[in-house]
C-alpha cells in the first residue's frame, strides 16, 4: 500500500512538472520576441546591417559645385579669372580595412557647366571645362563602424578650352594634384553615402592660340555629395 502511495505521489509530480512547464512555453510564445541591441542603436553607432567591414571594390557618383580661380598670363598680359559651375563624377575604388583604418585607392572621371569670362586688353578671355579626372589615395579611421572619416590625395588632370577674343579657341590637358577630406557613412553592407571637399591644384599650362602664346593657372575648389555601392 506504501508503494502506490509512493507511486502515485511520483506520478502526481510528474504530471504537475508537465503542465508547469507547457504552461509557461504557451506563455514565451504569446510574447513578442526580443530584438538585437543593435536595432535600437543611433544609426552612427549601429554597424552596417552587422557587417563592420569595410574590405572589398565599390561604384559611385557625385555631385557638386566647383569654384575657383585663375591666373593667365603671357602676350595677353597678366590677368585673374574667375569659374565656378555644377559638376558631377563617377568613380570606383577599393578598400582595406585594418582594425579601425580603412586604406584605399580611388580613380574618377567627371564633367560639368563650369565656365569663366574676363576682359582683356586683346578682347575677352573665355574658358570652359570639358571633362577632368584623379587617381586618389584615401586614408581614413573608423569613428564608429559605419562612420568613416577620411583624407585624400593624389594626381588630377583637366581638359579645357582658351580663347581669346575671336581667335581660335585653344584646347589642351593641364596636370596637377589633388588633396581633400570627407566623411563617409555606410547605409546598409552594400551602400554607403558621402560628403567631401577636395582642393586641385593644375599646374601652369601653355597654350597657343593665333598669334598668340599664354599660360594658364587654374586652381579649383570642390564640395560634393555622393553614393555608392560596395560590391
Amino acid at each position: 500500500m506504501s508503494v502506490l502511495k509512493k507511486m502515485t505521489g511520483l506520478g502526481g509530480g510528474a504530471i504537475l512538472l508537465f503542465l508547469t512547464t507547457a504552461s509557461a512555453h504557451s506563455a514565451d510564445l504569446g510574447r513578442p520576441r526580443s530584438r538585437p541591441l543593435d536595432d535600437f542603436a543611433p544609426p552612427l553607432e549601429r554597424p552596417a546591417a552587422n557587417d563592420t567591414t569595410w574590405t572589398g571594390l565599390y561604384l559611385g557618383g557625385t555631385l557638386g559645385q566647383m569654384w575657383g580661380a585663375g591666373i593667365a598670363s603671357g602676350d595677353i598680359g597678366n590677368y585673374t579669372f574667375d569659374q565656378n559651375g555644377t559638376v558631377g563624377t563617377v568613380f570606383a575604388g577599393f578598400n582595406l580595412q585594418v582594425g579601425r583604418t580603412v586604406f584605399g585607392i580611388e580613380a574618377e572621371v567627371g564633367t560639368g557647366n563650369v565656365t569663366s569670362s574676363t576682359a582683356t586688353g586683346r578682347g575677352v578671355l573665355q574658358s570652359e571645362l570639358n571633362s577632368f579626372g584623379s587617381m586618389r589615395a584615401r586614408a581614413g579611421l573608423l569613428v564608429t563602424p559605419a562612420l568613416l572619416l577620411y583624407g585624400t590625395a593624389g594626381l588630377a588632370w583637366s581638359n579645357m578650352d582658351f580663347s581669346i577674343g575671336n581667335l581660335n579657341t585653344a584646347t589642351d590637358t593641364l596636370w596637377g594634384y589633388q588633396v581633400g577630406t570627407g566623411a563617409e557613412l555606410m547605409l546598409s553592407s552594400h551602400v554607403g553615402v558621402r560628403l567631401e571637399y577636395i582642393y586641385t591644384d593644375l599646374g601652369k599650362q601653355m597654350f597657343g592660340h593665333t598669334g598668340l602664346n599664354n599660360g594658364y593657372d587654374p586652381d579649383s575648389h570642390t564640395v560634393r555629395a555622393g553614393i555608392s555601392l560596395k560590391f
